[in-house]
């Protein structure tokens, strides 16, 4: 086993030395490319990735928590001008219980932890300003926890009560909000904020919250719940939810019969808007009940020798039936429809000069009638109302790749999480490794290849030479026309000696150029008898 090495060391000073000067400064700087390679790749992948811990960390915080980190020892790095501490991934969930155990980070944000410390002497006063502070914390804490804010600063004004409910002052509160970058937030998360803040304060009216970004953009609306220009916003809003439920409804429907894509409709409704109580009193004359009867009787004496007489009088009271409706009517109602939908020309494949072609046909009337029957059923359609449904067949998209309507993902381009994973950098270290040891067998092979065209031709010949059976495998036709010149010449030169056959001409003349070769190039022959070896 330990010539093994010496056999390989010996072969690799023979290479070298048969290298020339450009071929040496290729393979050194291929070696030195790859070596350099594989530390860069090696350290790339080994380099620890970082993950926030903190952001968005008051001055006094961030410099806690860095001190603490020191101590701990833990890798950091500060961004966003100190406001957001990085530590590596695999640390970020320990560091950051160990840091809440230690009370970090105390935010600058007072929640009703206020009140933890018992202060005696306290005014009412200050504790009123306490209170405020603790509920202005707790509300903004609860608006951080919505994912497109990053920072929430509250304010509210709870005015003293009056003695008259007239000369009260309403409550109100202002809101800032700091957005994250390329996330904007939505109307209906407004609409959810404004009523999360009123719903936590005593008093608070929904129109009285004011949200601006932080800069001072208004996000909340501006008009009052009852104004002109709020009703017309939600009026609006519902007209638009109304027409899109119906017509996805009614397309959703038709695309069942005609095919995926083949359909399109549109619904516009008319809403009445209108809030109307009506209260009715109806009363039924046919349907009455006695209540009350009353009978009074009268008596008169005339003279002592006449009777009395006597009247009697009835009143009768009937009660007549009555019914009383209070009706009040939903705002909203659709007052009329109208419909318009289009629908595809059915596809057929026809073969003309011998390809095939893609011809749209017109829908029979009967078809389009039962179609536009669905139609009607799907979107409640109503004679009374003066809805009307117009549904015709045109042919459209039949020209329009299907490919250019769909939204392909673009091509992933975040290599450092791939290179950084565990698994993808063993591989890919694995892979780099691999192909440089490839390299490195082509270039090597390549340098041994490249030899003078004598040491190939003894190379075509070694087996020949080493079996002495050079007739069975015959020699090459260039090589065979050179030595049959030669041995014209020799027999010319030695006449009277016996001819020699092909074979043995040719056999001889090997051993010859062997020899010679042998004779002036010992250590090349040594370095070819080492290779023949090795590969046998």
């Amino acid at each position: 086993m330990a010539e093994f090495p010496q056999q390989v060391r010996s072969q690799l000073i023979d290479l070298t030395r048969r290298l020339s000067i450009a071929q040496k400064v290729a393979l050194g700087a291929v070696t030195f490319g790859v070596i350099v390679g594989l530390i860069v790749l090696v350290t790339f992948v080994n380099r620890p990735t970082y993950g926030t811990l903190f952001s968005n960390l008051a001055p006094q915080d961030a410099s806690k928590i860095v001190e603490k980190l020191q101590e701990k020892k833990v890798e950091y790095k500060l961004e966003d001008n100190g406001k957001t501490i990085v530590v590596p991934k695999d640390k970020i969930y320990d560091v950051r219980l160990a840091l809440a155990g230690e009370g970090l980070p105390q935010s600058s944000i007072v929640g009703y932890e206020i009140f933890d410390r018992t202060n005696l002497g306290v005014s009412d006063f200050v504790q009123k300003v306490n209170y405020r502070r603790a509920l202005e914390g707790e509300i903004a804490r609860t608006i951080l926890q919505i994912e497109e804010v990053e920072g929430a600063r509250v304010h509210i004004v709870v005015p003293e009560k009056a003695l008259f409910k007239d000369d009260e002052k309403p409550t109100t509160a202002s809101i800032v909000l700091k957005l994250k970058s390329g996330k904007p937030l939505r109307r209906e998360n407004v609409q959810g904020i404004v009523h999360l803040v009123s719903s936590s304060i005593e008093g608070l009216d929904p129109s009285n919250v004011t949200i601006v970004d932080s800069r001072g953009t208004m996000l909340s609306d501006v008009e009052k719940g009852n104004s002109l220009a709020a009703r017309t916003s939600t009026q609006y809003e519902l007209q638009q939810r109304v027409e899109n439920y119906l017509s996805q409804k009614a397309q959703t429907l038709l695309e069942g019969v005609v095919g995926p894509g083949n359909a399109r409709v549109q619904v516009s409704a008319e809403l009445d808007y209108r809030q109307v109580e009506r209260t009715l009193e109806q009363y039924d004359p046919d349907k009455t009940v006695v209540r009350s009867e009353q009978v009074t009787e009268e008596k008169s004496v005339v003279n002592d020798s006449s009777s009395p007489s006597t009247r009697n009088n009835t009143v009768t009271n009937y009660e007549v039936n009555k019914s009383i409706e209070h009706i009040i009517e939903n705002v909203g109602g659709i007052k009329r429809l109208t419909i318009a939908g289009i629908v595809n020309d059915v596809p057929r494949q026809v073969e003309k000069e011998g390809q095939t072609v893609t011809e749209f046909q017109s829908r029979k009337p009967e078809e389009m009638n039962q179609l536009a029957e669905i139609v009607k059923r799907a979107v409640g359609f109503d004679e009374k109302r003066n809805d009307e449904v117009t549904l015709v067949n045109l042919p459209f998209g039949g020209n329009v790749e299907s490919e250019g309507f769909l939204y392909k993902d673009a091509p992933g381009n975040n290599w450092t999480e791939i290179l950084q994973d565990d698994s993808y950098g063993k591989l890919l270290m694995l892979l780099a490794m691999l192909g440089a040891v490839g390299m490195m067998w082509v270039l090597l092979s390549k340098f041994r290849g490249s030899s003078d065209p004598e040491l190939e031709e003894m190379l075509g010949t070694r087996v020949d030479v080493l079996s002495g059976n050079a007739g069975k495998l015959g020699a090459a036709p260039s090589q065979q026309g050179a030595l049959a010149g030669r041995s014209q010449r020799r027999q010319l030169a030695a006449a009277g000696n016996t001819l020699l056959s092909d074979e043995a001409q040719i056999r001889e003349e090997r051993q010859q150029r062997i020899a010679e070769y042998i004779a002036n190039r010992p250590k090349e022959a040594g370095r070819l008898l080492k290779v023949w070896l090795v590969d046998n």
